[in-house]
């Protein structure tokens, strides 16, 4: 037999291998997924697809839509009753004066200038040494790392010591067009980021982030709406104590109650120490995921999970989101942006993979000023 004829054998046998496990490929989706045997993968397909703005036709195109409508709905997330407690802040705030007045205590009776920065220092010590006991890597002073992962995905949380440091930077170009959460770092000379709220996109996600979806705060100035207006948001946002609240609220409920910064997106995750998704998955299937938490002892964390890149990590539900915050001991948290909008920064390096191996641009950022 010639080379060339066993070439020919060799490549129609391997056509025909592909043929069958495509067959067989095609079969098994059709049963698990658009026949519902398998309800978890099939909730999974669901959610994911209709949660996109171009690819929802991977859900529609094969199962009907009251079986679509009736996972989404056993998957929502209703967080409409869902606010901050402002008496619970008052009492944290109240613990903090009480703290920071028992250390002025401590450095009134000593004697003498070492003994005061001792009592300073190990108060350090001891919070640096129990983020390390809880897998933090610390980056420079106040600000700790560290990676988390869990199979199919991988990801990062940062913990910010002084929720001060935190705040919000808006593209340069409001209105006009978005910028990328590095270009908005090193505009604002900031150590550290991750991408904001949400922005008006386009079917084919080709928008440059250019006009703020909801409200949008920054620096005590009520960006979006641009005029007065009575809709009802759910705000993201840090007041002028550094402290993060979750409300629905107008913008001028925000401006009167004292609000720095803030976004809007949705679902809240945790308020009030209160995990929000009761049942199911969140109902957004998977996708890399971006989310913003504060502990009651003051600490800000930013979480990044990457997806879409199988080889690496395929992204999470927000539930996953939800049990990592709450992990951490976040009294509130919230999602923010997530898909090819999530980015982690420090120091000009990404300490994650966005999913199109590069940044889009957007419209906001949450950035840590530096020390």
């Amino acid at each position: 037999m010639s080379i060339l004829k066993k070439i020919k054998k060799y490549f129609m046998r391997v056509m025909l291998c592909i043929f069958f496990v495509l067959i067989f490929g095609i079969l098994v989706f059709y049963a698990l997924v658009v026949r519902g045997l398998s309800p978890q993968l099939q909730t999974l397909w669901v959610t994911t697809a209709m949660t996109t703005m171009s690819h929802q036709w991977l859900a529609t195109s094969f199962i009907p839509d009251e079986t679509i409508e009736k996972i989404m709905k056993e998957n929502h997330v209703d967080d409409s009753k869902y606010n901050t407690d402002l008496s619970m802040i008052m009492q944290e705030e109240n613990k903090y004066l009480i703290a920071s007045a028992a250390v002025k205590v401590l450095d009134d009776i000593a004697s003498d200038r070492t003994y005061s920065d001792k009592v300073g220092s190990v108060k350090q010590i001891m919070q640096h040494n129990q983020y390390i006991k809880e897998g933090y890597q610390r980056l420079e002073e106040g600000l700790y790392s560290k990676e988390i992962s869990d199979g199919s995905w991988k990801g990062r949380l940062m913990l910010i010591q002084d929720s001060q440091r935190v705040h919000l930077v808006d593209t340069q170009y409001q209105f006009q067009k978005g910028e990328t959460v590095m270009s908005m770092l090193q505009r604002t000379e900031s150590i550290a980021g991750i991408n904001g709220g949400g922005f008006c996109d386009t079917s084919n996600y080709n928008s440059l982030g250019e006009t703020p979806a909801g409200l949008l705060i920054v620096n005590g100035e009520v960006i979006s709406p641009k005029t007065n207006s009575d809709a009802v948001y759910n705000m993201i946002g840090f007041n002028h104590d550094g402290i993060l609240i979750l409300q629905h609220c107008t913008a001028e409920w925000a401006i009167k109650n004292r609000i720095r910064d803030a976004v809007s997106f949705s679902p809240f995750l945790i308020v009030n120490g209160e995990g929000t998704i009761k049942e199911g998955t969140g109902g957004w299937g998977i996708a890399p995921r971006t989310a913003i938490g504060q502990r009651a002892s003051g600490e800000v964390i930013f979480l990044v999970i990457d997806g879409r890149q199988p080889t690496w990590s395929i992204g999470v539900d927000i539930k996953v989101v939800q049990d990592v915050l709450l992990q951490e001991g976040c009294m509130n948290a919230a999602l923010l942006d997530g898909g090819s909008s999530t980015v982690m920064i420090y120091n000009q390096e990404f300490m994650n993979r966005p999913s199109l191996g590069y940044e889009r641009w957007i419209n906001n950022c949450w950035a840590v000023k530096k020390q």
